[in-house]
């Protein structure tokens, strides 16, 4: 009998410890339908819901990277690394270095990890997700179906039950009356640029920038602007209209201060995604090189190196990238990074006046800009690239 009740107890031990274990590994909610690589690798959190990302990064390698994939990378990549960044003042290999000494210190095994998240009882990037629809008032183009479902599935994944609240930013709501239609009935909230941003202040003196891109159909550039406005002034994550996210990414916002994904060649991180709270340094930075690039006095040459020998089409292309879009980011980033010394204990870049310091990090392309739909073991999410702010049946034109 004694032998019975030490089984029992032994194997009420033993149930209890494998209980414990598995909560790190709880099944998530059905959130991920037939994405069972997504559900195994999350768990629940009792405020913010499903959490994705146990032990699923690997140690990246920018420096070797970056190098590797340049002969084979676009035209584009290989003028940023060679002619930007050196224009820049900015060190090729020393800006790759940081940022791989960055995803060191901020390895998501270490910002992500399962105690540290289920403590925090508060989000460092407020829960708001930002997207950008600007469009032409005389012949007003309404988002695809493609695009409305790429929209719908992103809020799935990040649910307002658990705090999330989700942003269209467009010119005039009662032009898109089925974009508008189909998006509240999932809970998106549209906000109107000028009566959000009624203030020359709230654009943080990029106003006319954004006014006269936008009276030029330049909705690429337009877009640019505000999504960086919208990130300094209130936090939160910017997702382009083209980018499914197909894990929850709620971890993230309650693990860093700041995020972004490089792109796929490795060149530079791109603004489709990122994620920042309220006036941080990297995007206080990125409205200064906006100011700096749109002043005939202080553009760069790389930028007004378009104006010869490429068609129009071309050179709106490259421009754009340059003076508000990935490029522009990038040269805002290195700068934050590298002028604003070493890291140290997992929290850079800079210590604020309160007190704080931030926790930031660039994700290596398969996060946010893989080539497997969103589903590799560290995915986030997909970026289709579709270029609408290039396509004339958008009405845009740069």
């Amino acid at each position: 009998m004694i032998n019975f009740f030490k089984k029992k107890r032994f194997g009420f031990l033993l149930f209890f410890f494998l209980q414990l274990l598995l909560t790190q590994y709880l099944n998530a909610s059905d959130v991920f339908g037939d994405d069972h690589l997504g559900r195994k690798q999350s768990f629940k959190h009792p405020k913010f819901g499903d959490i994705f990302g146990i032990g699923i990064f690997s140690i990246s390698n920018f420096v070797g990277d970056s190098k590797n994939r340049l002969e084979k990378a676009w035209e584009g990549a290989k003028y940023y690394r060679n002619k930007i960044l050196p224009e820049e003042g900015i060190n090729p290999d020393e800006a790759y270095s940081k940022l791989d000494k960055l995803w060191r210190e901020n390895h998501p095994d270490i910002a992500c990890q399962y105690d540290t998240q289920m403590a925090r009882e508060e989000p460092s990037i407020p829960l708001i997700t930002h997207s950008i629809w600007l469009t032409n008032m005389d012949k007003p183009t309404e988002l695809t179906d493609h695009f409305l479902g790429y929209y719908k599935h992103s809020c799935k994944m990040n649910s307002t039950k658990v705090g999330w609240k989700h942003y269209l930013w467009v010119q005039d709501r009662n032009k898109l009356p089925k974009t508008v239609r189909e998006l509240e009935a999932v809970g998106v909230q549209i906000k109107e640029v000028y009566r959000e941003l009624s203030d020359e202040k709230d654009f943080c003196g990029v106003k006319p920038f954004f006014d006269q891109e936008l009276a030029e159909s330049k909705f690429g550039r337009a877009a640019d602007i505000l999504r960086c406005v919208i990130l300094h002034k209130t936090g939160g994550i910017y997702r382009d209209i083209d980018l499914l996210m197909t894990r929850p990414i709620t971890g993230l916002a309650l693990a860093y201060d700041f995020f972004a994904g490089i792109e796929y060649d490795y060149s530079y991180p791109c603004n489709a995604m990122m994620g920042a709270r309220p006036a941080h340094p990297v995007m206080e930075n990125y409205l200064e090189i906006m100011n700096r690039n749109f002043n005939p006095q202080t553009t760069p040459k790389y930028i007004t190196y378009f104006n010869t020998g490429y068609n129009q089409k071309d050179r709106d292309f490259y421009q754009t990238l340059c003076l508000t879009g990935p490029i522009a980011l990038s040269i805002a980033l290195k700068k934050t990074l590298i002028e604003q010394g070493p890291m140290a204990f997992g929290v850079p870049i800079k210590e604020q006046s309160d007190g704080r310091r931030d926790r930031n990090i660039i994700f290596p392309p398969e996060v946010f800009f893989g080539q497997t739909q969103g589903r590799d073991g560290c995915s986030y999410g997909f970026h289709a690239f579709a270029g609408t702010w290039q396509l004339p049946e958008f009405g845009s034109k740069g």
